[in-house]
């Protein structure tokens, strides 16, 4: 079930606040340095490694493991790796908590790490596939009550079991840079989130830019 998408189309941006188009009324709060720009189709979010955007905590955006949960996004890195790890999004246990979801780029690599904070501490899957820098690649996140699926360009790339129960995300979601730290160079668009597990067939339709579930 699709519980909130964001386009960064403009007639969805209102200011620094970009409209939710799948009805739940949320918002995601651009900092100062984000931009929208022209995109992959339509608009897209700019951001430079320090900007971010921030959909706050709400209800609609708590991501259970019980239920199952996946994001859904394309991304577009113009930036080569800078030694450190860059955050494409992030959803801490509570704000201002270290626990949470992540989704990161590799300190020295074009590759992708996602994580889950569980009861015994985080569990990580990794990318096989490298992102091309200056061209636009689509990730899903899946979770469900068994484990975690990375999806690259609407394929399987990397799967983990999860042994132990994940520490729901309640807090808010970051676009970009996470408290603290640095978030890529780039361009984000088309960010999806589902209170359920997407199942391949699913990520394939969203990846090859179809409508999807």
């Amino acid at each position: 079930m699709l519980v909130a998408h964001w386009t960064f189309d403009l007639a969805t941006v209102d200011g620094r606040r970009v409209a939710d188009t799948a009805g739940a009324g949320l918002a995601a709060e651009l900092d100062e340095t984000a931009e929208i720009v022209p995109g992959r189709a339509g608009e897209a979010l700019l951001l430079s490694g320090g900007g971010r955007a921030v959909i706050p905590a709400t209800p609609q955006l708590v991501l259970s493991q019980v239920f199952g949960f996946s994001l859904a996004f394309f991304v577009q890195v113009t930036e080569q790796p800078i030694s450190e790890w860059r955050s494409l999004v992030y959803k801490p246990v509570a704000e201002n908590d270290a626990r949470g979801l992540g989704v990161w780029l590799y300190p020295d690599a074009m590759r992708v790490r996602v994580q889950l904070f569980t009861v015994k501490g985080p569990d990580y899957a990794d990318s096989r596939a490298r992102l091309a820098v200056g061209e636009w690649t689509h990730i899903a996140f899946v979770v469900d009550p068994d484990g975690m699926f990375l999806y690259v360009n609407g394929r399987l790339d990397g799967a983990v079991p999860l042994e132990h129960p994940v520490v729901t995300p309640t807090g808010p979601i970051y676009l970009g840079s996470e408290p603290g730290k640095p978030g890529f160079g780039g361009l984000l668009d088309d960010f999806r989130v589902y209170a359920s597990a997407l199942d391949e067939e699913a990520v394939r339709a969203l990846a090859e830019d179809q409508d999807g579930p």
